[in-house]
C-alpha cells in the first residue's frame, strides 16, 4: 500500500516587521490525531469515513500553504522508538538537517523531511532561558506520531521542527506544564527573525489505549469533554486536570498535552472543530481542529 498526496508548495509572502527586523508570524495552529492504523488499515473503513478524515488532513495542508507558511513546528511524542522507558526526556527538540522514519515501524513511508535547524536551535535556546530543559537532538528518527499525519497531509515542501513531549514514561510532566510550553513557544516563534511565517500542528489524542487489555476502546464522553473545552477557549481549565482525570482517556489520552500546548500558543482562542469521527477500525475518534490566532498570553 502506498499513500500518495498532492504536492503543496508554499509561495513567499512578506512577514510582519518589528522595528527594522522581520520577525515570524504564526499563520495557523492545528491539532490532528495520529495512529499507525492510518497506514496499516488505510483502506479498511467505509469510503465516507476515509473521505471525511483524509480530506480534513489535506485541508489542513492546503490552509498552511495558502497562508504562506515557511516552516512547520510539529508537537508530538515518541512511542518508545527513539526513546525508551529507561531514557525518556520530558521535552526534546529535533534540530537536525533532515528527519526520516524509525526503522522499528517498517510500515511508515520512507519520506525524508527537511529540518529547520536555525528555528529549532532558536527555540531550544529560548526554552532554556524560560525554565524548560529540552533535549536537543541533532539526529532523530520520527515514529507514527509525526509521520502518519504528515503522510495524510501530503508533501507541503516545508521544513519541520519536531518537538516531543513525554506522554509515555512516568512520571509525566503535569498538563499545566504543556500549557506553559505553548505560551513560551508563541513568544519565541514571534521573536524569530529567520522564517517569516510558521504553522504549528499538534498530533495525538484523543482517548485511546496502547498495549493494554482496553486496546481498541474509545471514550466518546471523555473525547467530547476535551473538545468542548477547547472550543470554549478553556485550555487553561483543561490543563488543570489531574492525572487521574486524564487517565480516564487511556494511556494514549496523555497526548492531549500536545493539544493543550497548541491551544495556549494560539492565545487560548475558541477552537474550530473540523472533524470528530469515531472509527473502531482505527481504534480512535479521529479529530482535526484549528485555532484562530489571538493575542499572545
Amino acid at each position: 500500500m502506498r499513500i500518495t498526496g498532492r504536492r503543496w508548495r508554499a509561495s513567499p509572502i512578506r512577514g510582519p516587521t518589528r522595528g527594522r527586523y522581520k520577525v515570524a508570524e504564526i499563520v495557523g495552529a492545528f491539532a490532528a490525531s495520529h495512529t499507525p492504523l492510518f497506514l496499516l488499515r488505510h483502506d479498511a473503513p467505509a469510503e465516507e469515513v476515509r473521505e471525511e478524515v483524509f480530506s480534513s488532513y489535506r485541508r489542513m495542508a492546503s490552509e498552511i500553504v495558502a497562508r504562506g507558511a515557511e516552516a512547520m513546528v510539529l508537537l508530538g511524542n515518541d512511542h518508545l522508538h527513539a526513546f525508551s522507558m529507561d531514557r525518556y526526556p520530558a521535552l526534546a527538540i529535533g534540530a537536525g538537517p533532515r528527519f526520516g522514519p524509525v526503522e522499528t515501524e517498517p510500515f511508515l513511508p520512507s519520506d525524508i523531511y527537511e529540518g529547520a535547524e536555525g528555528l529549532a536551535s532558536h527555540l531550544a535556546r529560548g526554552l532554556l532561558a524560560n525554565g524548560f530543559d529540552p533535549l536537543l537532538c541533532r539526529e532523530l528518527a520520527l515514529d507514527h506520531s509525526f509521520v502518519s499525519p504528515l503522510a495524510l497531509m501530503g508533501d507541503t515542501g516545508l521544513p519541520v521542527v519536531p518537538i516531543l513531549q513525554n506522554t509515555v514514561a512516568p512520571p509525566l510532566p503535569p498538563a499545566a506544564r504543556a500549557y506553559q510550553l505553548g505560551v513560551s513557544l508563541r513568544r519565541l516563534l514571534e521573536g524569530y527573525e529567520g522564517h517569516e511565517r510558521v504553522a504549528v500542528v499538534a498530533t495525538g489524542a484523543p482517548s485511546h489505549w496502547i498495549g493494554t487489555p482496553e486496546l481498541g476502546a474509545i471514550d466518546e464522553v471523555w473525547d467530547r469533554e476535551v473538545i468542548d473545552m477547547l472550543c470554549r477557549a478553556d485550555a487553561k481549565g483543561l490543563s488543570a486536570w489531574p492525572q487521574e482525570k486524564i487517565d480516564e482517556g487511556g494511556n494514549g489520552g496523555n497526548e492531549i498535552r500536545t493539544w493543550i500546548s497548541a491551544a495556549a500558543l494560539s492565545g487560548d482562542t475558541e477552537a474550530n472543530l473540523w472533524t470528530y469521527r469515531i472509527e473502531p477500525l482505527w481504534f480512535l475518534g479521529v479529530t482535526v481542529i484549528e485555532w484562530p490566532i489571538g493575542p499572545a498570553l
